[in-house]
């Protein structure tokens, strides 16, 4: 049996573009998942969670000399600005609600260098009706907070608010999840 997630990591971390030795920014990195396929192609992670036992377990599953993990709120992180070459959340947005959304995405933008990448993978919905309908009510069923308000909002807008100019987006999972890469537009 494979996992639906299984080779996505390893797609996003190659979406990214980002050169060997990128510092990358994971946010919500519950247990590191992401954040060790980046690891694997060479580059510098950070992870940040809120909770201390997915961090425990991504500590103790880390094999990787260049990934650390620390406990962070992501509305308020404590790196620099531009103190990263990519920050990345992956289905994470849709377990937060729409003004801690934006916060977060706002620590993003100020983190990365501003010819840097901001990565953002989530749910999504299918282009066609049946399968959009019955995507959106099967997964309704797990995600029962805030994910029919993060599915139905625009997130390409709220990316363009932030400052983020969408350079690709991908669709995956059978068109049930979607990467966007953007980067800050220049001021």
């Amino acid at each position: 049996m494979t996992i639906p997630f299984a080779g996505l990591r390893d797609t996003v971390a190659e979406f990214t573009g980002a050169g060997a030795g990128s510092r990358i920014l994971d946010v919500a990195t519950g247990t590191g998942k992401q954040a060790f396929a980046f690891a694997k192609k060479g580059y510098d992670v950070t992870g940040v969670d809120l909770s201390e036992d997915m961090l425990r377990v991504a500590k103790k599953k880390n094999k990787y000399g260049n990934a650390r993990f620390e406990i962070a709120d992501a509305t308020a992180l404590r790196f620099g600005d531009c103190s990263f070459d990519v920050s990345c959340i992956s289905f994470a947005l849709h377990d937060m609600p729409p003004g801690v959304r934006e916060r977060v995405l706002r620590e993003m933008v100020r983190v990365t260098r501003p010819d840097g990448m901001i990565v953002v993978v989530d749910y999504a919905l299918p282009s066609n009706r049946i399968w959009r309908f019955l995507v959106y009510h099967f997964v309704r069923q797990y995600e029962r907070y805030y994910y029919p308000e993060f599915i139905k909002s625009d997130l390409d807008a709220l990316l363009g608010s932030l400052g983020i100019g969408i350079k690709e987006k991908r669709s995956v999972l059978l068109g049930t999840g979607r990467i966007l890469k953007g980067s800050k537009k220049a001021k």
